[in-house]
């Protein structure tokens, strides 16, 4: 039966700055994660040393000259003496524009530039934030060649404005599998620009996860297969060819389609369509393997204001077989609901946490004060662990037998949200730290019947508050804060840059949509957005519920 539901009815500009090279395209700003980045190919060609520069100019020009990636940064290399030994790959500084300073010694023997950095890209290419107003000083040497100054001696890497950097670097997402070889997981990496889909395939088959993620995720490249040469070809065809030994001929055909699946998953992300694993110059015979999707359904998951939980569909509540009696039998005020609707989890108005099962069955799973809402793994149990007390994480399965969370946010002092991520390898929280609130992902990882957490990934060292998160994708967290007195919609790339904007006034609770993002307000009234657009989508509401995917 369906129960009647009253409805209500509802420019970027970059500049480029104390660059003096000149760039070949236009930009445009990359969207959410790898998968939606439609950046243009961008390059910069920055000037080689001029005559008669002073050392301070010559330190500057060596670091604008980092914006120029070709022929392994031929141009910065041209202000380097004889003999330098520099490596431009082992990592990228990212810091602002205002804050650079170049300061020369009388002598001018010695340079050393000070900085701000708000972010660094390793040798691996992962992504990590800094903490806010993090000062670095980087010290070069200097000598007279031909009676022109050049740089004796110079940190390994790159340092580049934030604003420059996305234009310089491209995000690709290295794909692994999770341990049940049922999704794809992402590992969001930054490679330059002219070099992305060769350094995405070394990442993949030479490589390993990120150091967070590692212990989570599982890859079917066996760690005795590398890479023959370093760079992906393009046949007379346009197909991608990854060159592999003659090792790769003696796997099984389920390795070498799994093996197919994460390559064309990663090199997707660079652009690159189609791909073929060969041996010699002959193709390998190898298809993709099916993944399971973590979307989440269309239809919003929502418990109305008169107590009806169901599924959100035109102006009615659609019932979930024989989970929503047990839901509203718990009186919740936070649910989530398992990818199958068989089962829930609930905080129920008095704290507790229970499951909601689809045959009609509820349990009390935890009684401890404090807890914040409940979020369910890939395995069918119900996380929960009280605010003040963020080590302390137990699973719960649907009938109750608990289990701890080993490693679990060390160093917190208290907990605001978490969530599970939709394919069950990372988990993602708002935690206080020092007084401060920061956002952290760690990986789930499982050992015979153990369970606990890789080390903690920060994906923002302040986020003030910050109250409610949710996973949009399976690259994006998003956070809902308040700042002035206004509320704040965060989107933090697990593995990249965040973006920021206005979010519904009293909005409360965050939770993915299939195509959207969906925000509860203190009014009851559910908002959707597409694009930068909210939409007014229903009142009445009392809770959203968040949804660990689909079957669909």
């Amino acid at each position: 039966m369906r129960r009647a539901l009253s409805l209500l009815g509802l420019a970027l500009v970059l500049v480029l700055t104390a660059c003096t090279g000149l760039p070949t395209t236009g930009y445009v700003n990359p969207g959410r994660g790898p998968q939606t980045d439609d950046t243009q190919a961008f390059a910069f060609v920055p000037d080689g040393p001029q005559d008669d520069a002073t050392p301070a100019e010559i330190v500057e020009g060596f670091l604008r000259a980092g914006s120029g990636p070709a022929d392994d940064w031929a141009t910065a290399k041209l202000f380097l003496a004889p003999g330098t030994s520099w490596d431009p790959r082992a990592r990228v500084t990212i810091d602002r524009l205002a804050d650079r300073r170049a300061t020369a010694a009388p002598d001018g023997t010695a340079v050393t530039v000070a900085l701000t950095s708000i972010a660094g890209v390793d040798a691996d290419g992962a992504y990590a934030p800094t903490a806010s107003g993090t000062s670095e000083t980087l010290s070069y040497g200097l000598a007279r060649v031909d009676e022109q100054w050049r740089i004796t001696s110079a940190p390994d890497g790159v340092v580049l404005y934030e604003e420059v950097f996305p234009t310089v670097y491209q995000a690709a997402s290295v794909a692994y599998f999770d341990p049940t070889w049922t999704f794809i997981v992402p590992d969001v990496r930054w490679f330059p620009r002219p070099l992305v889909a060769s350094r995405v395939a070394t990442a993949l088959v030479d490589g390993k996860p990120s150091a967070w993620l590692a212990g989570a995720v599982q890859s079917a490249f066996p760690d005795e297969l590398s890479l023959v040469g370093r760079s992906v070809t393009l046949s007379s065809s346009g197909v991608a060819q990854v060159q592999l030994p003659r090792a790769a001929l003696s796997l099984d055909r389920t390795t070498l389609d799994r093996m197919q699946t994460q390559l064309s998953r990663s090199l997707v992300t660079a652009g690159i369509s189609e791909v073929q694993m060969t041996v010699e110059g002959t193709p390998i015979t190898a298809s993709e393997v099916p993944v399971r999707v973590t979307r989440v359904d269309p239809s919003p998951a929502v418990l109305t204001a008169v107590g009806v939980f169901g599924a959100l569909a035109g102006d009615a509540i659609e019932p979930i077989g024989g989970l929503s009696d047990a839901v509203e039998s718990l009186a919740p005020n936070a649910v989530e609901v398992e990818a199958d609707r068989s089962l829930a989890a609930v905080r129920t108005q008095q704290g507790s946490v229970a499951s909601a099962l689809a045959d009609g069955r509820t349990f009390l799973l935890d009684e401890r004060a404090g807890l914040i809402a409940p979020s369910i793994d890939g395995e069918g149990e119900i996380w929960s662990v009280p605010s003040n007390a963020p080590t302390q994480v137990r699973a719960f399965t649907p009938e109750g037998v608990p289990r701890e969370i080993g490693n679990a946010w060390p160093d917190a002092s208290e907990i605001v949200s978490m969530q599970v991520s939709r394919d069950g390898t990372r988990v993602a929280a708002i935690v206080t730290v020092s007084g401060v609130r920061e956002v952290w992902v760690a990986g789930i990882e499982r050992e015979g019947t153990g369970v606990s957490l890789g080390p903690p990934h920060v994906l923002s060292f302040s986020q003030q508050g910050a109250f409610d998160l949710a996973w949009l994708d399976d690259t994006t967290v998003g956070v809902l804060a308040t700042a002035d007195g206004a509320s704040r919609l965060r989107e933090l790339n697990v593995g990249g840059r965040g973006t920021e904007a206005s979010a519904p006034d009293g909005a409360r609770t965050l939770a993915a949509g299939s195509t959207s993002v969906r925000v509860l307000d203190d009014a009851g009234r559910l908002f959707s957005r597409r694009g930068s657009s909210w939409t007014l989508v229903a009142s009445g509401i009392r809770v959203l519920a968040a949804q660990q995917g689909t079957t669909s």
